[in-house]
């Protein structure tokens, strides 16, 4: 990873130096939950065009800060991203991801790395391999990580229909192993501009339940969303709200309703100066949720100011 660090430090450099375009950010995260849990993240830094590199290249640095709560606990790390994205032509490209937490107890070093291939109009594929933290309080004090694999493939079957197919598999530094599958349909009618429907089915089996993060033996959910976007008037800022429902069984039993709810605002306030936001909630979700039902509810935000050059 230190490697891996100095390199990408090295590909920013030439851009800052011949003053390529480039942008300042200003991030802002926070989410809660009813069962008391809590996670905020705050980070400065830049991202660099590298356009010697491939058009929509680029190289990022972030610092900042990550805090985990709960009722009882709470724990801080200073953080350090490094991101880098290369393009070697039209249809393939490939990511890179470096990040560096610190506290006095635990200072994790964390990574990536993904390509996506546009192999005709019709197909498109993906693939990446992450490690993180498991981000609640329970499992960061006992030093869990996870890292995760993904594929994922897509199928352009016309100008309206859209099927998404992928698989995931997940290890644990707790000794838990994580496997499952996700098929999405996308149905996008042209006629509407910036509307989508979309179905989504996930099932994903754990060799035992998770301690202190939300990882059942077995987990099946079913979501009907419907998305729409649109540009306000002056056509600087676009709005898009996701919004639906369905059905979430754990450990095969009784099944429980679950929703989902985001606005995404983008815009830009000059030639210089954008935000882009969002919010929403849930009653599910990732590790640092709970399973639906009984009155869980899941929110989050997100801010970011861009100053772009």
């Amino acid at each position: 990873m230190v490697k891996i660090f100095a390199w990408l430090l090295a590909a920013m450099l030439p851009c800052a130096a011949y003053g390529e375009d480039f942008r300042l950010l200003l991030e802002s995260s926070l989410s809660h939950d009813t069962d008391g849990q809590q996670e905020s993240e705050q980070y400065a830094g830049y991202v660099a065009a590298l356009p010697s590199q491939g058009k929509g290249s680029s190289a990022g640095l972030r610092a900042g800060y990550l805090e985990l709560a709960d009722t009882s606990n709470r724990l801080g790390f200073a953080a350090l991203r490094l991101d880098y994205q290369r393009n070697l032509d039209d249809r393939l490209k490939y990511a890179l991801r470096f990040k560096q937490l610190a506290s006095s107890d635990w200072s994790p070093t964390l990574g990536g790395a993904g390509i996506s291939y546009e192999a005709s109009p019709r197909w498109h594929f993906e693939g990446s391999a992450d490690s993180d933290i498991i981000d609640t309080v329970s499992a960061a004090s006992r030093h869990l990580r996870v890292v995760t694999y993904n594929l994922a493939a897509d199928d352009h079957l016309d100008e309206s229909w859209t099927v998404v197919a992928g698989v995931l598999h997940q290890n644990i530094t707790d000794g838990n192993v994580r496997t499952g599958g996700l098929l999405k349909l996308v149905f996008a009618p042209p006629s509407v501009a910036g509307f989508n429907v979309q179905l989504r089915v996930r099932r994903v089996a754990s060799d035992f339940a998770g301690v202190g993060y939300f990882a059942p033996e077995r987990l099946t959910e079913a979501l009907l969303l419907f998305q729409y976007g649109a540009a306000l008037p002056g056509d600087k800022w676009t709005l898009t709200a996701l919004a639906g429902g369905g059905t979430q069984r754990v450990n095969d039993q009784d099944s429980a309703r679950i929703y989902r709810a985001e606005l995404r605002l983008r815009g830009w306030f000059t030639e210089h100066l954008g935000l882009e936001g969002q919010a929403g909630c849930s009653n599910t979700g990732g590790f640092n949720t709970s399973s639906a039902g009984g009155g869980y509810r899941y929110c989050f935000g997100h801010v970011g100011l861009i100053g772009s050059w």
